[in-house]
């Protein structure tokens, strides 16, 4: 009966054996899906590194073409404001060549002053006596009539003045009026000059487009400044994973512990177990409170990473404006060059007039002209495109070549009345950027070409407005998909927290049933 007993007795101790082996047993599988969860952490905190570095990169590539157009928005503006400036310049060069002609044709005035003035594409001109009296212009009204500005006749107490006098306009349809004197040359008198020309209605566009740029750049700063905190977030929230791992080895250890323990039985006493699997409570409850901590840094990042996306949909907006203000913009190129050809269209055909009336006039005497007449370059070819005369010493003997810049030019030779007038490039010979215009001599078959330095308003400018803004777009929608990536990765790191953190709980379920086991073999 004692033999059986024992027996009895030693094979229930062998069942309760099994049961605490069994729930040991479970409570190391269950902890298989959090090392999961763990290691899958570690692959997508790497991505969201890679992705915000992807964000701030793009942030400084939006800063930075911010930067650029406003400059290019400076530039461009100042080009319009310099509008005025350019029809002053030009309508002072006109009143300047007239004087020169006047020196060397005596019968000038022999002439019909309407016709002259169509012939050079001149808007209105006057010429004076000592006296201030018209004695010959295009306005046929104003012969011997004196002159009104007071300004403009002070030049006949003192020759050596050059008078611009402001525009003036009626302030309803932009169209102002310039009007600016000189001295003659042959005799005490006055020489003015005046044209009608519109302000640029693109002031209003590149105004709006530095606004634009402005405000992306500060979107970009602020995005900056966002993607910086998002990565430090990451920085603590990659400490709480590289704790969560630590915590998850020493479990693991516990429970393989718990496991050994249980497996020697008796070598093992109970109250040592049951320290073993006191010890394992502590630390998967330190687990689990630290996946409750990530949660909150998973919570933090997402609140930011809102921001980014509204700052990446802001700055599309802003994209689409810039595409606006750069349409607005573009007209103000062409009406640039109009006012170019315009006015150096009459310079070339007066230089024209006046070289007919100086046949023999030297390199010497043409490096003169030009600086008298503020002219840069002059240059007249023959039939043969072969450079005769110029105020360039060096470009005597210079063969005009039918390719590449000069091309066009050479078109006059057989069509005197033709025009050429490119829009201002760079030049080829040296990278500057010059603005040329060309016409038929008078004095002999040939063509004249009269050229100033110029700025360029196209493609860095209109254009350029353009490429940038379909640019600003570009780099929003990146920023926007690329923010967007980071918001679903940190939401599925989320949700396998939760989902760890409710798995714990089944951890911890089996831990407390392996301790009642235990407790029923002591």
């Amino acid at each position: 009966m004692n033999k059986i007993n024992a027996a009895e007795l030693t094979e229930y101790g062998l069942q309760k054996r099994d049961g605490l082996n069994t729930k040991l047993m479970s409570l190391s599988s269950s902890m298989e899906s959090i090392r999961e969860v763990i290691r899958e952490y570690d692959t997508l905190i790497k991505q969201v590194f890679l992705k915000i570095k992807s964000v701030q990169g793009i942030a400084n590539k939006t800063n930075l073409l911010a930067i650029n157009a406003s400059i290019e928005t400076i530039h461009a503006s100042d080009l319009l404001a310099s509008f005025e400036e350019i029809v002053e310049k030009n309508l002072m060069i006109q009143a300047k060549i007239i004087s020169q002609i006047l020196e060397y044709d005596p019968d000038f005035f022999y002439q019909d002053g309407g016709a002259f003035a169509r012939e050079c594409g001149m808007e209105e001109f006057y010429v004076t006596d000592s006296e201030g009296i018209v004695q010959f212009t295009n306005m046929p009204s104003w012969k011997n009539s004196a002159l009104k500005s007071s300004e403009i006749l002070r030049i006949l107490k003192n020759p050596e003045l050059e008078i611009a006098l402001p525009s003036v306009g009626n302030g309803f349809d932009g169209e102002l009026q310039k009007t600016v004197g000189v001295a003659r040359l042959d005799q005490p008198g006055i020489i003015q000059t005046g044209a009608h020309f519109v302000r640029p209605k693109g002031q209003l566009a590149i105004d709006g487009f530095g606004v634009v740029a402005q405000e992306a750049k500060r979107l970009a700063d602020v995005s900056k400044e966002i993607s910086a905190r998002i990565t430090a977030l990451t920085n603590e929230l990659g400490s709480m994973l590289e704790r969560l791992k630590t915590i998850y080895d020493e479990a693991d250890k516990g429970i393989k512990a718990c496991s050994e323990a249980a497996a020697l039985a008796e070598a093992v006493p109970l109250k040592e177990q049951e320290a073993r699997l006191d010890d394992l409570k502590g630390t998967l409850k330190q687990l689990d409170m630290d996946f409750d901590e990530s949660r909150k840094y998973f919570k933090s990042i997402l609140s930011p990473l809102t921001e980014l996306i509204n700052i990446a949909r802001q700055t599309n907006l802003l994209g689409v404006r810039a595409a606006i203000e750069a349409a607005h913009s573009t007209n103000d190129k062409q009406d640039f060059d109009n006012l170019l050809n315009r006015h150096m269209t009459a310079e070339a055909k007066l230089v024209a007039l006046l070289i007919e009336r100086r046949p023999d006039i030297t390199i010497d005497q043409m490096e003169e002209l030009g600086e008298k007449i503020d002219i840069a370059e002059i240059w007249i070819a023959d039939e043969n495109a072969a450079v005769e005369l110029t105020n360039i010493r060096a470009g005597i003997g210079f063969v005009f070549q039918n390719e590449g810049q000069t091309a066009p030019f050479l078109r006059i030779i057989s069509n005197p009345n033709l025009i050429v007038s490119p829009p201002p490039s760079l030049r080829t010979l040296d990278n500057r950027v010059f603005k040329y215009v060309g016409v038929g001599r008078k004095d002999k078959p040939g063509f004249l070409q009269v050229g100033i330095p110029s700025k360029l308003y196209g493609e860095s400018t209109a254009e350029g407005f353009s490429v940038v803004a379909k640019q600003i777009k570009n780099l929003a929608e990146q920023s926007r998909e690329t923010t967007t990536e980071i918001e679903a990765i940190v939401e599925d790191m989320d949700h396998k927290a939760k989902k760890a953190t409710e798995q714990m709980k089944i951890v911890q379920r089996y831990r407390m049933e392996a301790a009642r086991e235990l407790e029923r073999l002591t």
